[in-house]
């Protein structure tokens, strides 16, 4: 819920897509690195496409969920304005 924050204060102070895009990346790659198979007791890493598969599909849906939120900001900043 914080890394939704961070977008929405971008995108209300002017920021590019892009800073968005890499926000939302990053998000994931840490979302995907702490939540690792490898560091459960018992856990099977996964291979190396799979491991790049199941990030491109967070990544997906960090940056979908971020789009809305910078959507709903530029939105809301619109009417306040």
């Amino acid at each position: 819920m914080l890394s939704l924050i961070g977008p929405a204060y971008l995108v209300y102070y002017g920021f590019a897509v892009p800073v968005m895009v890499v926000w939302a990346v990053l998000c994931a790659a840490l979302w995907v690195w702490n939540n690792r198979p490898s560091k459960r007791q018992g856990g099977v890493a996964r291979s190396r496409p799979a491991g790049l598969m199941f990030f491109c599909l967070v990544a997906t849906g960090y940056v979908s969920a971020h789009t809305g939120v910078c959507l709903l900001a530029r939105h809301l900043a619109e009417l306040w304005a």
